[in-house]
């Protein structure tokens, strides 16, 4: 006779304390509501430059329809739990991250004076062209298509409101509908989108907020 909620804490959200209120409708029709005050400290980011060679991927017109996007497809709360226990790295290369999430950037272009303030959604894994990448969890694929920022992009919904983000994709093996599981090859690293390099992205969207992937690999949740 549990309920359990699952909610992401922006990277950006002032580190004070907050109240947190929790309302609940039984049914029978009847409410209750609990409220507790929520500590939320520093993650103490680091920070980092990156070189671009254009301005085209920092263009609002170009990103803020594409994280739109992003949003709506992360949105859906599935009340299924697809996944069981810890999840995996995606990568073959587990322990090795050339930029961890949290992260605050700064997008530069070469030889220009433009200059664009962000931060990293998500864990970078080193990686050459063409390693394999599979599933850290399993779930239903609803995205898998190219995009202009994030590359040939991948989207898992793991359920409860829980999504995975793999980006920069050389080629993709899965399709919107399929039902992946737990270490499935999904796909192959690139340096597709905007990206210096080969590298592997993933991120964890956990009821429209982008979270730690490095929390759901050393934590079970629910």
């Amino acid at each position: 006779n549990q309920q359990i909620a699952l909610q992401g804490v922006h990277v950006f959200l002032a580190p004070v304390v907050y109240a947190l209120l929790v309302e609940a409708t039984l049914p029978d029709g009847s409410k209750q509501s609990f409220q507790q005050m929520v500590l939320v400290t520093s993650g103490g980011y680091l920070s980092e430059d990156i070189p671009l060679n254009d301005s085209s991927t920092l263009d609002p017109t170009v990103t803020e329809p594409e994280i739109q996007n992003i949003t709506t497809l992360t949105a859906p709360f599935t009340p299924t739990s697809y996944w069981n226990g810890f999840f995996t790295s995606p990568s073959v290369n587990p322990d090795c991250f050339t930029s961890r999430y949290g992260t605050r950037r700064t997008y530069k272009v070469i030889n220009s004076d433009i200059e664009v303030p962000g931060f990293h959604s998500g864990l970078d894994f080193c990686g050459g062209e063409g390693l394999q990448i599979f599933a850290p969890a399993a779930g239903r694929v609803v995205f898998a298509a190219p995009l202009t920022v994030r590359g040939n992009a991948t989207i898992i919904d793991h359920g409860l409101g829980v999504y995975s983000g793999i980006w920069h994709q050389s080629e993709q093996f899965v399709n919107v509908g399929d039902l992946v599981e737990q270490g499935q090859v999904i796909g192959l690293v690139g340096k597709t989108g905007r990206a210096t390099g080969a590298h592997l992205h993933w991120e964890v969207w956990v009821n429209g907020v982008q979270v730690n992937p490095l929390d759901w690999l050393n934590q079970v949740y629910p």
